[in-house]
């Protein structure tokens, strides 16, 4: 943290020249993306609050260009995996609620054949594992051609590996964790996400299937048999299901989802009222033992420790959490510390790829972030 306002100033205005250098790059590459909104805070306090590009900016099939409207910080985005962990923080206040958490991590080890059907010929798969990435579920659906049947047709995609015995990140896992909230609670899942999360948070904007404009929300890919995806879910399974699923599909404004992000940063809660109870927010910010997958720990639902990450607070006591989401959406956050960071972009317009340029692009701006 930067207690001197000039070397805050210093460093906030690199953290401005990064984003520009990546919406308008000087070496003749593509633009990375057309739309970007970076937050910073610090104890609560926003130290930056950027919003550049445009909304859409492509050529279409007959050659002209299209743009659409200046970004601002309240333009929605496609959060895209981000979506989990807000999927994540409804299930557990769910289970605060059932009395799940009293025993910690093991009140999570129900199976949840206990809800759903299909697995009850299967060895158990818990609700732990699917939070944590390790039920031997598949990563994605292959079969997830949109259709009256898609739901009907996901429910055969089933564990290809013993629970537990391995880490690999699953958007098929969420999917059925959002099933089993359905099922154990009889409500739809975007009901119940409103209800325990975005409602408690006055998060007003964040939401699946945006009514809102068009020139109010970033674009995504031109897709094959979709055209130029603006609105909709990016996800193509999400999309298949029909938009509401536990995997993706959630959009969101960086004020919202900063405003998730200082709910879990201060133990749960939101201007004074308990939204997830501080036993929650430690499953969240906590590793879990066993095997991982990645240059980060696991913890329920979300991500501890990736170097992206661990550039926002490198010397922090805690080690920063969160979540990336693949449209180009990021969130950390230094658990009982002080900082807490957004970015909210949309890189896979109009088409995907540049993963390695991302990634080095997100790794430096949590560097600037971790520097003001």
């Amino acid at each position: 943290m930067n207690e001197h306002p000039a070397s805050r100033a210093t460093a906030a205005t690199a953290l401005r020249d990064h984003l520009l250098g990546a919406l308008h790059p000087g070496d003749g590459s593509a633009p990375l993306f057309s739309a970007v909104v970076v937050l910073v805070s610090d104890a609560g306090e926003r130290l930056v609050s950027e919003a550049h590009g445009l909304t859409a900016d492509y050529v279409d099939e007959s050659g002209r260009r299209r743009s659409g409207a200046p970004v601002t910080v309240d333009t929605l985005f496609d959060l895209a995996s981000i979506t989990k962990s807000f999927v994540t923080a409804t299930a557990l206040a769910e289970f605060r609620d059932r009395g799940y958490l009293e025993s910690g991590l093991e009140g999570l080890r129900i199976p949840v054949s206990e809800w759903l059907p299909e697995y009850r010929e299967l060895p158990a798969v818990t609700l732990l594992d699917l939070l944590t990435h390790r039920s031997g579920l598949p990563g994605e659906w292959g079969d997830n051609a949109p259709g009256p049947d898609a739901w009907e047709r996901f429910r055969t995609v089933l564990p290809t590996g013993p629970a537990g015995a391995g880490h690999a990140y699953s958007c098929v896992g969420f999917i059925w964790l959002g099933l089993c909230l359905e099922a154990m609670t009889g409500r739809r899942l975007d009901e119940l996400l409103g209800e325990r999360i975005l409602r408690p948070l006055g998060l007003a904007r964040t939401g699946y299937r945006p009514s809102s404009r068009l020139e109010g929300i970033a674009a995504t890919e031109i897709q094959p048999g979709r055209g130029l995806v603006h609105g909709e879910v990016h996800d193509e399974t999400a999309w298949a299901l029909g938009g509401v699923s536990g995997n993706a599909g959630l959009f969101g404004t960086a004020g919202d989802l900063l405003a998730f992000a200082e709910m879990l940063r201060i133990g749960g809660t939101h201007e004074g009222v308990e939204v997830l109870s501080p036993s929650a927010v430690d499953l969240m910010t906590t590793p879990v033992s066993g095997p991982v997958s990645g240059e980060y720990e696991q913890a329920v639902g979300l991500r501890v420790g990736e170097p992206w990450l661990r550039a926002l607070a490198p010397t922090s006591a805690r080690t920063p959490a969160g979540h990336g989401g693949y449209t180009g959406t990021a969130f950390g956050f230094v658990p009982e510390g002080r900082r807490s960071a957004v970015l909210l972009s949309n890189r896979v317009h109009p088409q995907r790829g540049a993963d390695e340029r991302f990634a080095a692009f997100r790794q430096k701006l949590m560097e600037l972030a971790g520097d003001l």
